[in-house]
């Protein structure tokens, strides 16, 4: 009896203590359409767990190597969700990995969501994790293009 007690026990301390599965969607507020690229962060103190935004706005989280994320409150972001296009710049220089003369490439960003949702503190994206709720919709604002700049970087940085 003592021993079916003990196995009972640690099974509810295991089962209770887990990482919550947790994913949703990224969709935009003009029309629904997906934001197909980025990452999104969950934060709570100096945790931090991170998922990958798919080609649809799906995302799973994941803390660190384990999958799900642990019950708390969070304050959420949403970061590298960029456009990227290779800009060719006309200079002719030496490509190291084909060594050959190529074009020199740099690679031009521009974001695909309103600069708000890229800090924790200006997102105003927070959420429970409390094991009852697995699933967190977004919906986010596009950039505004009166005041949006195209950050060039250069290849390999």
């Amino acid at each position: 009896m003592m021993r079916y007690l003990t196995f009972s026990i640690l099974l509810l301390f295991v089962v209770g203590c887990g990482n919550v599965p947790l994913s949703g969607r990224v969709t935009f507020t003009d029309n629904g359409d997906p934001l197909g690229t980025g990452t999104i962060c969950f934060v709570s103190g100096n945790q931090q767990a991170t998922g990958k935004i798919d080609v649809n706005g799906y995302y799973k989280v994941n803390f660190g190597t384990k999958s799900g994320i642990p019950k708390g409150e969070y304050k959420v972001c949403i970061q590298e969700a960029d456009q990227e296009e290779a800009v060719q710049m006309g200079k002719i220089v030496l490509n190291p990995v084909t060594g050959k003369n190529e074009p020199e490439t740099f690679i031009k960003r521009t974001p695909l969501i309103a600069a708000k949702y890229a800090n924790v503190e200006t997102s105003g994206l927070e959420f429970t994790v409390d094991g009852k709720n697995k699933t967190f919709d977004i919906a986010v604002d596009r950039p505004d293009t009166s005041t949006t700049n195209s950050t060039i970087s250069t290849e390999g940085e």
